[in-house]
């Protein structure tokens, strides 16, 4: 039965080529029947050229390993070149299955080498991201720790600015006291003022008679409604005073309250950050370790480490560059 090349050269085609060759007194080699043919591989020729050389002694009438001669109605020149023939047949198919037995060798320690060497870049990789994945636990472990301390900074500003505004709504309630204290003193004063020049009347009216009497007693109510002005010029000063104390703390109370409503906003921003950056390493966490199971697979799960080792890297790159905005 004829066997048939998958690249398409057929075992006849290689006979008949050896045919030929030895109708034009060559040796029949596996190049010589390639240029004949002008197809086919080296691997593919030379199976069937050593069947063609196994079935020679046949078609020449000279057994397989029999030393018996040809028939005696063969001429001598005859049968010593179909000897030769058979010998160098013989060595032709020795020479060519060492030389596929080395090429075929050489390919094994060449695959063998590249899989050595494969293995040592895998185990050099899985170092690397397991190094990686080492790194990103302990960023991942210090996002979280800023994360939390940001928490108790954000609820610390924030009793604080309960706190400011306690004592803020307290000087109001004292600024509001202190101006209806400057109001009654007014009032008070005003009175006073009214009362005196009643009193005054009532005096020049009482004391008519005498002028004497009346000038002393003129005097003294001058001297007490100057005492009375004096008194109440000095109250309405303090109260003046206590008034723009006041006012000055309200003023330097609303800045801080502003102040602490800026950093409160600041804050919340470090804490969105911080969980933005939690939430990248985690998937960078994910990323590695999928990576680091697909290691161990065989050389066809190649591409699917490539992949998972550019979305690591984009990953990374990501955080870099937050890192650099703030």
């Amino acid at each position: 039965m004829q066997k048939t090349s998958t690249r398409g050269v057929q075992e006849a085609d290689v006979w008949a080529a050896a045919d030929a060759l030895i109708a034009q007194g060559l040796r029949p080699t596996i190049e010589r029947v390639r240029q004949h043919i002008g197809r086919g591989s080296p691997n593919t020729v030379s199976p069937m050229l050593e069947s063609w050389f196994a079935t020679l002694g046949q078609r020449l009438g000279v057994a397989a390993g029999q030393g018996e001669a040809l028939p005696s109605s063969v001429p001598d020149p005859v049968q010593r070149l179909a000897q030769q023939l058979w010998d160098a047949a013989q060595a032709q198919a020795m020479e060519a299955a060492q030389a596929a037995l080395r090429q075929r060798e050489e390919s094994a320690q060449a695959a063998e080498a590249a899989l050595l060497v494969q293995q040592e870049q895998l185990a050099q990789r899985e170092a690397a991201m397991q190094a990686q994945k080492v790194a990103m636990d302990q960023a991942l472990q210090m996002a979280q720790t800023q994360a939390q301390d940001l928490s108790r900074r954000i609820d610390e500003l924030r009793q604080q600015l309960q706190d400011r505004d306690a004592r803020l709504e307290e000087m109001r309630s004292a600024l509001a006291d202190a101006a209806r204290q400057r109001e009654a003193l007014q009032q008070k004063h005003g009175e006073e003022m009214q009362a005196a020049a009643l009193e005054r009347q009532r005096m020049a009216e009482q004391y008519a008679g005498n002028e004497r009497h009346m000038l002393n007693e003129v005097d003294r109510a001058r001297q007490e409604l100057a005492a009375a002005r004096k008194a109440a010029g000095e109250q309405e000063r303090k109260a003046a005073a206590r008034h723009a104390e006041l006012q000055d703390r309200y003023e330097k109370s609303e800045q801080e309250q502003l102040e602490l409503h800026a950093q409160l906003q600041t804050a919340r921003n470090a804490a969105a950050l911080a969980q933005e950056r939690a939430a990248d390493l985690r998937s960078l966490l994910e990323a590695q370790q999928r990576m680091a199971g697909a290691v161990a697979d065989e050389g066809g799960a190649l591409p699917l480490r490539r992949a998972s080792l550019s979305a690591a890297r984009r990953s990374m790159t990501r955080l870099k560059d937050r890192r650099g905005l703030r």
